[in-house]
């Protein structure tokens, strides 16, 4: 049969395919199976015919020809001697006979001949796609052959996909520079490839229509000359449909609910404290009270009149008013039936208690959980968490917490690390919102908390440490869902190559959830920092500058004193893609022109020694940045000091210059009334004097709008997720 009847023929349905398929060692369809439905969605393949050994191709088939072996129990085929290129048509049956004596030799019976017309020399690349558990399609483009085998030059996306996101992908490739015509190589039509890809991965694409059987494609190679992309190959691979796992939570896009009461509660429950034997739920009412919490806080144990020195009471069932919040530490197995008594009585209970569906035997015991606070009106945060920290509220599970209310909003599946986000944070000067840890998210999940501070005013920023992938494709799916936008920030926890599983095609093999994490971050538009301190460290300017501003670039200028020490920040921001190309020409003029002591450098970094930034006792730097913003437009501008030589160079004798140095910054920038961002980096000498310098100096440029760091790869870190949150 040949290829363009099967294209156009009704009687074999993709089904019908799968069904063949799965009779076969190789749990594939043929290729010209694959190849008809591929040119069902319009993705281009060549010409061909399927024939027997023996049988003639049609001659209207344009030489030189492509010969590939049809055998059902052979999955690569240039492996056993399966495809021969440049053939023509009166060699076919001379290419059959030794191609059937080359699978005998490996153990494989050829069962026929795919002839197809041979494309034209183009870039080869690698398209394919396999199903991932709890996240749908996982899609594959790179560069093919050596590109692929050996440097693994990849992109991942997750289906459904837009032509940006697919353009977005592509620029992820290292190879990139190949197909747009590097060292005068050919041109590739890389919107004919974006197209391909969109057909079959895109809303309409054919991954949206395919049986769950179908597993795996790989499209490998596909030929992008100067004006086609062409799928060449085709494989697809079937095996058993996995049924689709319950999402998480139970968000009700109808009517969601307001969080404000547990980010502000009045009445709070503790269901769990003991008068003899003090424990976590003790723990929390004196944080409750040691935070200055001026609501009503109830304990909750049947074997006791006061508690902490408050009434108790024996049972939810007893709440004359209904309460905001219930803080849950006790036995996981009694749990359920406390909470039922609440029935009415609750918004909302925060279980503290482990043993649920973290681990198998807990998994039954989680659901009655679910169940019994689904009946009884109450939406649960976790099990297995450590509780919620909501500043405006003097709610916290965490002894003296930072309590200053603030707009960054932090949700965690690690209850551990909720602690560690707390004190990091606060110490890179971060005022939280809130932090609430989620545990095993059986009810409200991440998604869901997204959802509700993307419609906050009070937030601006959210933070995000996540364990699970699946987790990570709904707060995508709500991101990519929303009116509009705020800056996010994702901490990733299992970002490993060994979560990669062995599969039949390249794609498979390569679809770890380490790939798919930064797809998930691409496609979602958030920031992904691979440690707390980088977390830390994009939260704190996020949440610092005003990210109204709309800028145009990614160029950056360093300004500050040291010039070793420039060159080390170029590179930092080099390595976060940041550029600091030189400054036009008339700048330069204009800065030369300046009545300054020598040894200046103008150019990008702007490397000026102590005896400059004594001029005007520092408030030269207000002279040199408004020249730089006035002639030029840098998307971010970055000043480094190093305090403690400055402050022992110059202290005596200029005064505080560091701080005047500061305040010209923030006046620079509000002068020019532009679209730069302003970030400081605070070096120290380890001294404790010039410690506490810089500590002042950090209060005074935060409260002036102006991030601080310490070194400049934190600086360089901020400045990308600042710009890729502006995008």
């Amino acid at each position: 049969m040949s290829v363009e009847t099967a294209k156009t023929s009704n009687a074999r349905s993709v089904e019908e395919f799968i069904a063949q398929a799965k009779t076969r060692e190789s749990a594939m369809f043929t290729e010209a199976e694959g190849k008809s439905v591929l040119d069902a969605f319009g993705i281009d393949t060549p010409r061909g015919i399927e024939i027997s050994l023996g049988q003639q191709a049609p001659a209207n088939l344009r030489e030189p020809l492509v010969v590939k072996a049809i055998c059902p129990t052979l999955v690569h085929k240039s492996d056993a001697g399966g495809v021969r290129v440049g053939v023509a048509h009166s060699e076919i049956d001379a290419v059959g006979a030794a191609m059937s004596q080359s699978l005998a030799a490996h153990g494989h019976e050829l069962a026929g001949l795919l002839v197809e017309e041979m494309i034209p020399a183009g870039h080869e690349i690698i398209v394919g796609a396999v199903r991932v558990p709890d996240l749908g399609w996982s899609v594959m483009v790179g560069l093919g052959g050596v590109m692929v085998e050996v440097f693994e030059d990849v992109a991942f996306g997750l289906a459904p996909l837009s032509e940006s996101q697919i353009h977005g992908m592509l620029s992820e490739l290292r190879g990139m520079k190949i197909l747009n015509g590097a060292r005068g190589g050919v041109k590739a039509d890389v919107n004919a490839l974006v197209e391909l890809i969109s057909r079959l991965s895109g809303p309409t694409g054919l991954l949206a229509t395919l049986p769950a059987e179908v597993r795996e494609i790989d499209l490998n190679p596909v030929i992008v000359s100067e004006n086609r992309a062409v799928a060449v190959d085709a494989r697809f691979v079937v095996g058993e449909a996995e049924q689709a796992p319950a999402r998480s939570g139970a968000v009700d896009a109808a009517a969601p609910t307001d969080f404000s009461a547990l980010f502000a509660p009045r009445r709070v429950a503790v269901v769990g404290a003991s008068s003899k034997r003090p424990n976590m739920a003790n723990r929390f009412i004196r944080n409750m009270t040691a935070n200055g919490f001026t609501g009503t806080i109830i304990p909750v144990n049947p074997g006791a009149d006061t508690i902490e020195g408050l009434p108790a009471i024996a049972s939810l069932a007893e709440l004359g008013e209904p309460v905001d919040y219930a803080y849950v530490a006790m036995p996981g197995t009694r749990v359920a039936q406390a909470l039922s008594a609440g029935a009415g009585k609750v918004r909302f209970a925060q279980v503290i208690s482990s043993g649920y569906g973290e681990v198998a035997e807990g998994k039954e015991l989680e659901a009655e959980l679910v169940d019994t606070v689904r009946t009884a009106g109450i939406r649960l945060i976790g099990p297995n968490c450590l509780g919620t920290h909501a500043s405006a509220g003097r709610l916290s599970f965490l002894p003296e917490a930072p309590l200053t209310p603030g707009s960054t909003a932090v949700v965690s599946q690690s209850g551990g690390l909720s602690v560690d986000i707390l004190r990091v944070g606060a110490m890179r000067g971060i005022d939280f919102h809130s932090v609430v840890s989620i545990g095993n998210s059986a009810d409200v999940n991440a998604a869901e908390l997204v959802a509700s501070h993307l419609e906050n005013d009070q937030v601006q920023v959210i933070g995000l440490y996540l364990e699970s992938i699946a987790v990570a494709r709904e707060v995508m799916e709500v991101l990519n869902a929303a009116t509009h936008r705020k800056p996010v920030v994702l901490l990733a926890g299992g970002r490993t190559a060994e979560g990669s599983r062995a599969a039949t095609s390249h794609t498979g093999a390569l679809a770890g959830n380490h790939r798919l994490w930064p797809a998930i971050a691409r496609q979602g538009g958030i920031t992904l920092v691979d440690s707390l301190t980088d977390f830390s460290t994009a939260l704190h300017a996020l949440s610092t500058l005003d990210m109204s501003v709309k800028l145009t670039g990614s160029e950056a200028v360093l300004f500050g004193n040291g010039g070793g020490a420039s060159v080390l920040g170029a590179d930092a921001l080099d390595r976060q893609g940041v550029r600091t190309s030189a400054l036009p020409e008339e700048v330069i003029d204009q800065l030369e022109s300046m009545d300054l002591p020598p040894g200046n450098g103008f150019h990008n970094p702007i490397d000026v020694p102590a005896g400059t930034l004594a001029v005007k006792n520092g408030q030269v730097a207000a002279d040199i940045l408004g020249a730089v913003l006035a002639g030029s437009n840098p998307s971010l501008l970055i000043t480094h000091l190093n305090v403690g030589i400055i402050q022992r160079n110059l202290g005596a004798t200029h005064g505080d210059v560091s701080g005047n140095i500061i305040e010209s910054i923030a006046a620079a920038r509000d002068a020019a009334n532009g679209q730069t961002h302003q970030l400081l980096v605070l070096k120290s000498d380890g001294s404790t004097q010039t410690e506490e310098l810089i500590d002042g100096y950090a209060h005074r440029a935060r409260t002036a709008g102006i991030p601080v760091f310490p070194t400049f790869e934190d600086a360089a870190l901020a400045a990308r997720a600042v710009l890729e949150q502006s995008r």
